[in-house]
């Protein structure tokens, strides 16, 4: 497509976000001194945006990611235990934090802002490492490979950069997507990288060199969120069309379309089993499917803030939910399965499509009587009744075939006309 539509998707999204921030965060008062306000000690008192989030493998903790707004203020990145307690800060970010992971070995955390800024953090020690500068605007996602020694970062310029996860040098930059990417992740066995973009596509890269492998399409709108399962079998993708898309990854093939959602999917998540995706959207809900059913199972009750991130911790025991409100831990409800919602209503056929229908023998109305006109007088006896016909015209005498006879001398009368 030409570069200036996919300019225009770009300031789209920037304009929708800054929307989305003038909807949900208060405007400050200027006659009112900021005052640094108190961390809160506990996740429940946590009302910060919670953009992103992620386990460490053991559970042990949970880091969120965001910040005072969607955009340009201060973001933070906070460590907590799992029982909501908080264990400290990963300072350094001057804008939003929009993306973060943990390692598999739990002895790093990547995150990454608004501003493009991508850290490499020793996440025991809560110590920066590195910062990985390359990108020209927002970083909205990231990901580590599964054996750590990669991190795979998605940004507002269409790249996909590939870092060395230990000295943070970068390895190779990927022309992605004619447009913003908005998601990344590794396969679990690190072969293949998916990338999702403003331009309705996913992509498949050797994570190898960086060769395009494949390409997913079909989804209506801009996509937000990609997920392997835990198998490496099936990939699921969500986006602003407010869909949820599950792919086959042996044939790159569509398997099913679950629809629900009344906003943007911001978040997919697999369980640790593979058998259930958890979904979050702007809408406030919070969605559980049956990944082989393709269904919708019983889900949690919806929020009053917006939905930004959810994620199963590592026992599947519990679900993290992030809103622009703080974020909070909730039990995972039961595997149920919801009955299927009932078939949209057909839309009528064309009217020169439809075949008459059959009308039932009527009929026809009868007419009411004309009134009786008023009698009139006789005419006179010199005056016919009714009008007499015109006159004809007199029909020209015939022919005859042949001359006629001579009058005889002794009859004087005139021969018989024809």
């Amino acid at each position: 497509m030409p570069a200036p539509r996919f300019r225009l998707v770009a300031a789209t999204l920037a304009f929708v976000t800054a929307a989305l921030v003038a909807r949900f965060v208060p405007a400050a008062d200027p006659a009112a001194p900021a005052q640094p306000a108190a961390p809160a000690a506990s996740l429940g008192d946590f009302k910060r945006w919670v953009i992103a989030a992620d386990y460490t493998a053991d559970g042990a903790a949970l880091v969120t990611a965001g910040g005072e707004s969607l955009l340009y203020r201060p973001g933070d990145v906070v460590v907590w235990k799992a029982d909501g307690a908080r264990v400290g800060d990963l300072a350094g970010h001057p804008t939003a934090v929009w993306a973060v992971q943990v390692s598999k070995d739990g002895s790093r955390a990547a995150t990454a802002g608004y501003d493009g800024l991508v850290k490499l953090w020793d996440l025991p020690a809560r110590a920066a490492k590195h910062d990985l500068k390359k990108h020209k605007g927002w970083v909205r996602s990231l990901a580590f490979s599964p054996d750590g020694t990669k991190l795979a970062t998605a940004g507002e310029d269409g790249l996909v950069v590939l870092w060395d996860a230990t000295t943070g040098q970068e390895v190779k930059a990927i022309t992605a997507h004619a447009g913003p990417v908005t998601a990344v992740a590794f396969s679990p066995d690190g072969g293949t990288l998916a990338s999702g973009g403003g331009d309705k596509l996913v992509k498949l890269w050797n994570a190898a060199d960086g060769a395009e492998k494949g390409k997913l399409e079909g989804h209506g709108d801009a996509l937000w969120s990609v997920a392997y399962s835990p198998d490496g079998s099936r990939l699921a993708t969500a986006g602003a069309d407010r869909t949820i898309k599950l792919w086959t990854t042996s044939d790159a093939k569509e398997s099913a379309t679950l629809k629900g959602h009344k906003d943007w999917v911001t978040s997919v998540a697999f369980s640790s089993d593979g058998l259930r995706l958890a979904s979050a959207s702007l809408d406030g809900a919070v969605k559980l499917w049956d990944v082989n059913a393709k269904g919708e199972q019983e889900g949690l009750p919806a929020e009053k803030s917006s939905v930004w991130c959810v994620t199963f911790s590592p026992d599947d025991k519990n679900l993290f939910v992030g809103t622009h409100a703080g974020g909070k831990v909730v039990p995972t409800p039961a595997a149920k399965l919801l009955p299927p919602p009932p078939p949209p209503p057909q839309p009528a056929p064309p009217a020169e499509a439809q075949a008459p229908a059959a009308k039932p023998e009527e009929k026809p109305a009868e007419k009411p009587a004309a009134p009786a006109e008023p009698a009139k007088p006789a005419p006179p006896a010199d005056k016919p009744a009714t009008p007499p016909a015109p006159p004809q015209p007199a029909a020209p005498p015939a022919v005859p075939a042949t001359p006629p006879a001579a009058p005889a001398a002794a009859s004087p009368a005139p021969a018989a006309q024809p």
